[in-house]
């Protein structure tokens, strides 16, 4: 059975609709976030979280206002300076909220947050690594490796790792024994850049992955995602097989291929298999795109 899954929800080639092909043949994202919304109510998708951007010029993220009930209460704005990107909370007086040292894909490979921050949670300073196509590949938060991420040949985050016992893991073994999210996709291409809301684990807050700052989005919009690794009460690897239950996101794009709504279903392998569309609802997010300029 597991087999017969595979097969069928590993059709990631890209037909190019909304997207263009660059270097090393992955396709790029013609369209960026707007806006990003979730845990609203009712039909209005603005009710509840809203994360607005703004870009510059050169396509790099300048602002983003972090809303609740449309009442802005967030505004971070992006000062860059060659490799130094430097953020402060505008509806706070300035306040510093993390410095950013930038390589020269403008990806972030260090981030040292102010206390208080809105970036992430749990660390002072937040490490990445990337392939020569942008992709994260690795993260370390206060020295320790937090995730690593393995890239498919067609552009897409094929699993990324979460740690169990932190002082065991080291760069060199990060990759073995961990507990892997295993992803699929569909053959639709993510003309947005897309970060699907449970494909990475970064350590860092949902808003700031559509930055653009800590790596590429998946070149296809994601289809499953699905634990493989039992863990222990201490999230330790006991047993390397699949979890119970999975993830699964109905495809939902508009006809330039950005996605408009994000939605979550969490079920058994069985009534995945039989019908997914019966699966229950755990989370949702929506988006609002725009032309890249």
């Amino acid at each position: 059975m597991m087999a017969a899954l595979a097969i069928t929800t590993l059709s990631c080639k890209k037909d190019n609709n909304g997207e263009e092909e660059e270097e090393g043949g992955i396709a790029k994202p013609t369209y960026r976030v707007k806006n990003l919304m979730k845990s609203w109510e009712g039909d209005d998708m603005k009710s509840g979280d809203m994360y607005t951007y703004s870009y510059n010029a050169d396509g790099t993220i300048a602002k983003v206002d972090l809303a609740w009930a449309k009442e802005v209460y967030s505004s971070m704005v992006f000062t860059w300076n060659g490799s130094t990107v430097t953020v402060v909370d505008a509806k706070k007086d300035n306040a510093p909220v993390c410095t950013i040292t930038v390589n020269d894909q403008k990806l972030a490979v260090k981030i040292e947050q102010a206390a208080d921050s809105e970036v992430g949670k749990g660390w002072k300073k937040l490490e990445c690594k990337y392939d020569s196509n942008g992709f994260l590949t690795l993260a370390k938060a206060d020295d320790v490796v937090n995730t690593v991420q393995s890239i498919d040949e067609d552009g897409n985050i094929e699993w990324w790792g979460r740690v169990g016992i932190a002082d065991q893991v080291s760069e060199s073994t990060a990759a073995s024994g961990w507990r892997k999210k295993m992803h699929t996709y569909y053959g639709t291409v993510n003309a947005a850049g897309i970060h699907g809301e449970w494909d990475e684990d970064v350590k860092v807050k949902r808003w700031f992955y559509e930055t653009g700052l800590v790596g590429r989005a998946s070149a296809n919009v994601m289809r499953t995602a699905w634990w493989y690794g039992v863990v222990d009460k201490d999230n330790n690897v006991v047993k390397q097989e699949y979890a119970a239950k999975l993830a699964y996101y109905p495809l939902n794009v508009d006809a330039n291929n950005c996605v408009i709504v994000e939605t979550k279903l969490y079920d058994t392998k069985e009534k995945y298999e039989s019908n997914p569309d019966s699966m229950g609802a755990d989370d949702k997010t929506a988006f609002e795109c725009e032309p890249i300029k």
